[in-house]
């Protein structure tokens, strides 16, 4: 599939700026996904989180996770309607609200914070569907550093609306 540039992600996802953290989406295929972060100082978080030394707070690279894991879903449902690549994404994005469909999360499992993430560094967030059990979806989810240092992973369940 194509990459996902920031107005296609802006119409697939309800978060607005300051809350939206997923930059593009660089790969996607049914059931994993691999999407993009730049993290820079303009951040509104960096001015209370540490005024003298920013570091990214490691809830919101947990939102990272989550937010991928919504553009995953989305398009996972867009692929069984038919070939994801044949899809019309300005048409689509008109005819219907997309944002609609995200879930929520509903739980966090052994998310473990390996690494402290700066300004200038550009985030890899990896999701991957695990199970499904009637609502809940099951992703697994890993994020590393612009130099594949393995920053943040663990496991979230997201909730169908």
């Amino acid at each position: 599939m194509k990459k996902l540039n920031i107005m296609q992600i802006m119409a697939f996802l309800p978060h607005a700026y300051p809350f939206l953290l997923i930059d593009s989406v660089e790969n996607y295929s049914g059931g994993e996904i691999s999407c993009k972060k730049n993290v820079t100082i303009n951040e509104p978080f960096f001015q209370g989180h540490f005024p003298k030394q920013p570091i990214m707070p490691g809830v919101l690279l947990i939102e990272c996770g989550a937010q991928a894991a919504a553009l995953m879903y989305i398009l996972d449902s867009l692929s069984e309607q038919g070939n994801i690549s044949d899809i019309d994404f300005a048409k689509l994005c008109l005819e219907e609200n997309l944002s609609d469909k995200v879930g929520y999360l509903a739980s966090i499992k052994n998310f473990k914070l390996k690494a402290l993430v700066f300004p200038g560094n550009a985030l890899n967030i990896r999701c991957r569907s695990l199970i499904k059990l009637g609502k809940l979806s099951e992703i697994e989810v890993r994020i590393t550093n612009d130099s594949g240092k393995e920053v943040a992973s663990g496991r979230i369940l997201v909730s169908q609306k």
